[in-house]
C-alpha cells in the first residue's frame, strides 16, 4: 500500500492508494472519483516519487512500490531489456498473455518489451500510476482486463505564471555481479581430473601446470579473464530534463523535454576500429499537454508525446551472443592476440575481443508517437452535471535496424620443436563491410471514444454515472517469430468495439454502491461469438462516519468494502501471428504413401482441427477490503482476493481421444484459481517543524493453482500439472551421490540401484529417486516417468516493499527496499555446469565429489564430456531465489531560500541517488534475478534540480 492519505477527512480511506495531499480525486478507468467513494482495489504511486532513482525504462522504477504489483528483472541491457510486470501474480497458462493492460491518459498502449510506450515514459512527465486490481476497477475494460490494468496519468498545466524546472543527473553504472570462473591453472588441474574420471589420459603435463601457475608463458599458456578483456569497470550515464508549466483560465500547458544516455559495459571498441562501434544507448522524450477552455461550456485537451531511441552495438543488435561466449570460453584456450598481432582463435571458439572489433556494427532506431484530442461540452442546459465528450487517439511505433557486418581471420598457434610459433591455416577470412537496412518491429493504433458523463448531489445523495463507446484497431507488423514474411492474417488489424458504463451512488458519506460493465466484441472469434458482457458491482461502508463511532478516539477512519465481477482476457495467443483465427481450418503440406515402394507423394492435409467455439478467457473475481487510520498517523489497508479463471485455451489431450486420427484442437477447457492478499501499512510523524519522517510497507501474497488442464493420462500421477502452481517445474528428485558401494551393486543388478540408461553411472554422479516406470511403479530405471514437481515457479508468491523517508531542515533522504520469497532459480549453463559444451568451470565445482570428499561433497564428480546423468533437469540444481535488495536510495539538500533568491532561483536542490545498491540472497554465484547474460547494473548519480 501507498497509504499516504489526504489531510481532508472526507478523503480518507482510499484503499491501497497514495495520492497528493492537494488532491481529492482518484484516477480510475475513463474518469476520476472522490476518494471517499472508492470501493475498488487500487494502488497508486506518484511520478515525483519515481524520479528518485535512475533507470532506463519506467518499469524498473516500480520495484517494491505498489501493493499487488510484482516486478521481475528482465535483464539490464540498455535499450533491449524491460522488466515483467504482474498484477496479483499470474492466473493463466499456455499461450495466453499474463501481462496487464497498459492505459496512458485513457488510451491503450500496445507493444511488448521495449516497444511498449509505457516502458518509454519518463517519471518527470507522469502525475501518477495506478494499478487497478479487482473486477469493480477493471470491468470497464471488458475482455482486456483479467490480468489487471496499469493506468498512467500524465501531468497537466495549471493556472499561474510560467514555472520552469531543470534537472540533470550525471553518474555511472557498473555490473552488480559478474560470473566468476577459475583461472587457467585451476581449470587445467580440474580438467585433468575430469579426464581421469572418464578413463582418459591427462591433457596437461606438469610443465603445463607450472606455466599456468607461474604465468611465465602467456603465449602458449595464456590465462585470459575474458570478462576483463571485454568489459570496463564503469560506464557513464546522464539525464537532462526540462519542463515548462503554467497558463491562465483559457489555456494551461505542460511541456517536457528529456534526454537520457547510457553507455554500455563494453569497452570502447569503436575508438579502436573505425568499422566497429562503441556500445551506447540514447533516448529522447518530449511531451506537450494542452488544456484549452474554448468558451464557458466547451473545452479541449490536446496531448502529443513521443520518444526516439537509438542503440549502437558492435557485433550484433544485442549483447546476448557475446555474453554467451564469455560464459563458455576457457581461460587458456588461446591468447587474445598472437605474437604477430593476429587474433587468436580456433575452429571451435571465436574470439570475443575480435568479434567486437572486427565484425562490424549494428544500430537500431525506434520512434514512438502518442497523440490524442478530446472535446468536452457541458450540458447543464439540459440537466445540471451532464456533459458529453468525444476523443480520438492515433499512436505509432516503428523500429528500424541498420547492420554493417564483416568477417575476420583468426589463427590457432602451437609451439614448434625449436620453440618457435607455428600458425594453423587461417580460420575465417577478411571481408569488407556489407550492409542491410531492415524493419525490426512496428505497430499503429487508432482509437475513437465518445462519453456521456453525469455527476450531481441531491441532499445527502451523490450520484455519478458514465456511458461510453470505444472502437479501436491495432495493426502489428509481426513479432520476432514472424516479422520478415508477414501474412494477411498476421497484419490484419485487431479490432475492438465496446459500450461501457459505470454508475455510483453514495448516501450521507457512509454507504456507497457502484456498478460497472462493458459489452465488448473483437474480430478474432467466429461471427456470432464475438461479443460478451462483463459486469461488476461493489459496495462500501464508512463506519467511522456513523454516529455510534464518532466518540472513538483511537480509530479515526474505518471503511469496509467488497466487490465481485466478471472480466476477460482475449489475448489467448501471441499477437501478430498468421494462426490468429483459431475458428477457421488451416491446411498444410501432407505426404501420402503409395505402391510397394512406399513412395511419398506430396499433398494437402488439414492441420489441427478448427475450434468454431473459441472464446476469450473469463475470470470471476471476489475482493474484500478494509481501510483504517489509527491514532491519526497510522494507516492500514488490507484486501483479500479470490480469482477463478476458466475457458483457458488448452490442448484437449485428456478430452479428445487420439484414435480419432486427427490433430486434436485447442479448446477453452482450462481452469485456474488464484487467491491471496495485499497489505499496506504507513506511519508518518512530524516530530517538530524541522523534522518529519515516514515508514510504509506493502505486502503482496498470491498463490495460484491449475484446477483443470485437459492433460493426457499419466501412470505417474505426480506428473499431472493439475493441482500445482502455474509454471511449476517438473524434474527428477536428487537424493545425493552414487557411492562406490552403489556402483558395485549395479554391476550385478543395475535395477538394484536405479539409474539412467543413457550414461555409464560412476561413483560421484548425482543419484535420483525412482518414482515410477511405464506402469506407474518404481522399475529401477531413471527416465521421464520419474519426474515430479520440484521447487517453485520463477515468480515469487510473496513480495514485500519497504519505503522510508526523512526530512530534517534542508536535508532529505528516501529509501526503497524490496524483498521476495517463494520462487526457485535454476543453476544452468556453463557458469555452473563444469566443462559442459566445452565450457568453463566455476568456483562451485571446487566442492566436487572425489573418493576423499565423498561425505562432504556438494557437487558431482567432474566429467570432460557432456554428462547425460548429472545435468538432467533436477532438484540438485535448484536454489531458493529469495532476496532483499536496496532498490533505490536518495539523499538531498535544498539550498536556503536566501541564497537561491539572490540568483533569481525559486528552489535549488542537490542530491545523490543510487539504484540496485546491494542484495542479500542465497545465491553466492550471482544475482538471483539474472544468472546469465547482461549483468544487473548498479547506478550512482549526482544531480541538481533548479526551479525558476
Amino acid at each position: 500500500m501507498k497509504a499516504q492519505k489526504s489531510t481532508n477527512q472526507n478523503a480518507k480511506g482510499t484503499d491501497t492508494l497514495k495520492v497528493s495531499h492537494q488532491s481529492n480525486a482518484v484516477n480510475i478507468g475513463f474518469g476520476t472519483k472522490p476518494l471517499k467513494h472508492i470501493t475498488s482495489a487500487i494502488s497508486t504511486v506518484l511520478g515525483s516519487d519515481l524520479e528518485k532513482n535512475f533507470t532506463l525504462n519506467l518499469g524498473n522504477s516500480l520495484y517494491g512500490r505498489l501493493a499487488g504489483l510484482s516486478v521481475t528483472q528482465g535483464g539490464s541491457e540498455p535499450g533491449a531489456s524491460t522488466p515483467n510486470l504482474f498484477v496479483r501474480g499470474v492466473n493463466t497458462f499456455g499461450g495466453a498473455s499474463n501481462a496487464p493492460l497498459y492505459i496512458i491518459d485513457g488510451f491503450i498502449s500496445n507493444g511488448s518489451g521495449t516497444a511498449n510506450a509505457f516502458m518509454q515514459l519518463m517519471p518527470e512527465e507522469i502525475e501518477s500510476i495506478s494499478i487497478l486490481k479487482d473486477a469493480s476497477a477493471t470491468a470497464i475494460y471488458g475482455a482486456r482486463a483479467a490480468n489487471g490494468v496499469i493506468l498512467v496519468t500524465t501531468k497537466t498545466g495549471g493556472e499561474g505564471p510560467l514555472k520552469i524546472s531543470f534537472t540533470t543527473k550525471q553518474g555511472f553504472n557498473q555490473a552488480q555481479y559478474l560470473p566468476k570462473f577459475l583461472g587457467a591453472y585451476n581449470y587445467s588441474v580440474l580438467y585433468n581430473e575430469a579426464l581421469n574420471n572418464d578413463g582418459l589420459q591427462a591433457k596437461y603435463t606438469t610443465a603445463d601446470l607450472e606455466a599456468y601457475q607461474n604465468g611465465t608463458d602467456p603465449v602458449f599458456h595464456p590465462d585470459v579473464n575474458w570478462y576483463n578483456e571485454v568489459l570496463r569497470k564503469t560506464s557513464p550515464v546522464s539525464n537532462y530534463d526540462l519542463t515548462f508549466n503554467g497558463g491562465d483560465k483559457n489555456v494551461r500547458y505542460f511541456v517536457m523535454l528529456n534526454a537520457l544516455q547510457s553507455q554500455g559495459l563494453f569497452k570502447k571498441f569503436g575508438d579502436l576500429d573505425a568499422e566497429s562501434s562503441n556500445s551506447k544507448y540514447a533516448k529522447y522524450n518530449f511531451r506537450t499537454n494542452l488544456d484549452i477552455s474554448l468558451n464557458a461550456n466547451l473545452s479541449a485537451e490536446f496531448k502529443i508525446a513521443g520518444s526516439i531511441e537509438q542503440t549502437d552495438n558492435p557485433n550484433n543488435y544485442t549483447t546476448g551472443g557475446t555474453f554467451n561466449t564469455l560464459q563458455t570460453l576457457p581461460p587458456n584456450v588461446f591468447p587474445v592476440y598472437n605474437p604477430n598481432k593476429s587474433f587468436g582463435g580456433n575452429a571451435l571458439y571465436s574470439n570475443p575481443v575480435a568479434n567486437l572489433l572486427s565484425t562490424g556494427f549494428y544500430k537500431n532506431n525506434s520512434r514512438t508517437i502518442l497523440s490524442s484530442l478530446k472535446f468536452t461540452e457541458k450540458l447543464d442546459m439540459i440537466t445540471e452535471g451532464l456533459s458529453a465528450s468525444a476523443a480520438v487517439s492515433i499512436n505509432n511505433y516503428f523500429e528500424s535496424g541498420s547492420r554493417k557486418s564483416k568477417q575476420y581471420p583468426r589463427y590457432s598457434i602451437s609451439k614448434g620443436v625449436l620453440g618457435d610459433t607455428l600458425y594453423s591455416p587461417v580460420i575465417g577470412q577478411l571481408t569488407s563491410l556489407s550492409g542491410a537496412e531492415e524493419t525490426l518491429d512496428q505497430y499503429r493504433n487508432t482509437i475513437i471514444q465518445a462519453f456521456l458523463n453525469y455527476k450531481r448531489t441531491f441532499g445527502k445523495s451523490d450520484v455519478s454515472g458514465m456511458v461510453m463507446f470505444n472502437t479501436d484497431n491495432i495493426t502489428f507488423f509481426g513479432p520476432a517469430s514472424d516479422p520478415s514474411t508477414p501474412s494477411a492474417n498476421s497484419t490484419d488489424p485487431y479490432k475492438h468495439n465496446s459500450v461501457a458504463g459505470r454508475f455510483t451512488y453514495a448516501y450521507d458519506s457512509k454507504y456507497i454502491a457502484a456498478f460497472s460493465g462493458n459489452y465488448m466484441g473483437t474480430e478474432i472469434f467466429a461471427p456470432g461469438k464475438r461479443y460478451g458482457f462483463f459486469p461488476a458491482a461493489s459496495v462500501g461502508w464508512i463506519l467511522s462516519n456513523e454516529k455510534f463511532f464518532k466518540q472513538n478516539k483511537s480509530i479515526n477512519y474505518l471503511k469496509i468494502r467488497g466487490s465481485y465481477g466478471l472480466v476477460g482476457n482475449d489475448i489467448i495467443a501471441s499477437q501478430g501471428l498468421s494462426t490468429r483465427y483459431a475458428y477457421t481450418p488451416t491446411f498444410g503440406g501432407g505426404s501420402y504413401f503409395f505402391g510397394t515402394g512406399n513412395t511419398a507423394v506430396g499433398g494437402f492435409a488439414e492441420n489441427a482441427v478448427a475450434n468454431p467455439n473459441v472464446t476469450w478467457e473469463k475470470e470471476k473475481t471476489l475482493n474484500i477490503g478494509i481501510e483504517a487510520t489509527v491514532f491519526k498517523n497510522f494507516d492500514v489497508s488490507f484486501d483479500y482476493f479470490n480469482r477463478d479463471r476458466y475457458d483457458i485455451l488448452v490442448a484437449s489431450n485428456g478430452t479428445t481421444p487420439l484414435f480419432l486420427g486427427i490433430v486434436t484442437p485447442t479448446l477453452n477447457q482450462g481452469k485456474t484459481n488464484n487467491k491471496g492478499f495485499d497489505l499496506s501499512l504507513r506511519y508518518n510523524k512530524k516530530i517538530r517543524n524541522d523534522l518529519q519522517f515516514f515508514v510504509e510497507t506493502n505486502v503482496s501474497y498470491s498463490k495460484n493453482k491449475i484446477v483443470f488442464n485437459a492433460e493426457s493420462l499419466q501412470l505417474n500421477t505426480a506428473l499431472y500439472a493439475t493441482g500445482t502452481s502455474i509454471g511449476q517445474p517438473f524434474g527428477l528428485k536428487a537424493v545425493g551421490f552414487y557411492s562406490i558401494e552403489d556402483i558395485a551393486k549395479r554391476a550385478t543388478d543395475f535395477r538394484s540401484v536405479p539409474g539412467v540408461l543413457t550414461e555409464v553411472i560412476k561413483a560421484g554422479d548425482i543419484k535420483y529417486q525412482d518414482i515410477g516406470g511405464p506402469d506407474g511403479k518404481p522399475d529401477g530405471i531413471i527416465d521421464g516417468n520419474d519426474r515430479i514437481a520440484i521447487g517453485n515457479a520463477g515468480l515469487p508468491y510473496l513480495v514485500v516493499g519497504l519505503h522510508t523517508g526523512l526530512k530534517y531542515r534542508a536535508f532529505d533522504a528516501d529509501f526503497i527496499f524490496q524483498g521476495v520469497t517463494g520462487n526457485t532459480v535454476y543453476l544452468g549453463g556453463n557458469t555452473f555446469q563444469a566443462f559442459q559444451g566445452n565450457g568453463q568451470v566455476g568456483p562451485i565445482a571446487l566442492g566436487r565429489w572425489t573418493p576423499e570428499t565423498a561425505t562432504t561433497a556438494d557437487y558431482p564428480r567432474l566429467s570432460s564430456k557432456d554428462n547425460l546423468n548429472n545435468y538432467l533437469f533436477s532438484s540438485f540444481w535448484q536454489r531458493d531465489g529469495s532476496f532483499i535488495k536496496l532498490r533505490s536510495a536518495e539523499i538531498g539538500y535544498t539550498l536556503p531560500a536566501i541564497l537561491s533568491n539572490k540568483v533569481k532561483i525559486k528552489t535549488a536542490r542537490v542530491f545523490m541517488n543510487g539504484t540496485n545498491l546491494f542484495s542479500l540472497d542465497k545465491i553466492p554465484y550471482g544475482d538471483p534475478e539474472s544468472l546469465a547474460g547482461y549483468p544487473v547494473t548498479r547506478t550512482i548519480t549526482l544531480g541538481l534540480k533548479i526551479q525558476l
